[in-house]
């Protein structure tokens, strides 16, 4: 499935989260200085939990609310780049529509919703401008996929990261040019010639079972964008004919062994920004770990 998650969200978390996606580096044995570790699940837990308690207190001391965002949305939520492949999960979860309806609500209806509802639009203004600063000016980077991203150098967002990393601007520019190269490789993917062949058995046998679909990331969008209690009910047997498909005709083993040739020829690709990006992750965790201490008498 695939989260919609909002601005704020994601330009506080989005880096943490993506580089949960990157699996460690091979040993160099060319003499130059070893790749960077990636971190565990545990460590990304404590640097977002970090941050996400820094901007708290840097929202409050210019006098406004903040409630910090979870690393991971949802117990349940998973992430399927290529198509639904997990038979149990699709069974139980069909295409994660319930899970996004829930986390809609959540969102909708929780405290933080309640907090900006409450506020008036010049205050809910300043409190944007204290988040993520007045203007999307003093960090940049070239996105990998094309084009510039750039992100407001002040603000409580730039802050915390400051305090946990140091340099904002080393980080920024490191952290989200791997945050996008996931999208990268999901293209690469997508277009190698072993995955379309094996997509053409996929497509195939989900047409035998009364699903047609050339795609099944396209399957899934269509799926959803469908709605109401006829088109919900096919969520289940939709996702499921999807992933058992995928199991059956190879494309998720495909897929998978695919991700992997490309995660690596991309982390060599782009060496400096996932070393750079890591190795301030891991010189932070001791700070991290403090805030996280400090804030939870811990």
């Amino acid at each position: 499935m695939r989260r919609r998650w909002p601005a704020v969200v994601t330009a506080a978390c989005g880096a943490v989260l993506a580089v949960a996606a990157w699996t460690a580096l091979p040993a160099d044995g060319a003499g130059q200085r070893a790749p960077a570790r990636a971190l565990e699940a545990a460590e990304l837990d404590v640097l977002h939990t970090a941050g996400e308690l820094l901007v708290q207190d840097c929202v409050r001391a210019q006098g406004f609310s903040y409630w910090p965002v979870p690393r991971l949305p949802h117990p349940d939520w998973r992430d399927f780049p290529y198509g639904v492949d997990d038979v149990d999960w699709a069974r139980g979860h069909g295409f994660g529509r319930r899970i996004e309806r829930q986390l809609d609500e959540e969102a909708a209806s929780g405290p933080a919703a309640r907090y900006r509802s409450g506020l008036s639009a010049e205050r809910l203004e300043a409190l944007g401008v204290a988040l993520m600063g007045p203007d999307a000016k003093g960090l940049s980077v070239g996105n990998p996929g094309g084009g510039t991203l750039s992100h407001s150098d002040r603000g409580c967002i730039a802050a915390s990261w400051r305090q946990l990393y140091g340099d904002a601007r080393l980080w920024y520019g490191a952290s989200e040019t791997v945050k996008q190269l996931g999208a990268v490789r999901t293209g690469r993917v997508d277009q190698d010639p072993a995955f379309r062949t094996a997509l053409a058995g996929w497509s195939e046998c989900v047409g035998r079972r009364g699903f047609p679909a050339a795609h099944p990331v396209r399957q899934r969008d269509e799926q959803l964008a469908q709605t109401g209690p006829a088109a919900e009910a096919q969520d289940v047997p939709t996702a499921t004919a999807q992933a058992e498909c995928a199991r059956s005709t190879g494309l998720a083993d495909t897929a998978q062994n695919l991700h992997r040739r490309y995660s690596d020829m991309i982390r060599a690709e782009y060496r400096a920004a996932f070393d750079a990006m890591r190795r301030m992750q891991v010189a932070a965790l001791p700070t991290a770990r403090d805030v996280v201490a400090r804030h939870t008498g811990g």
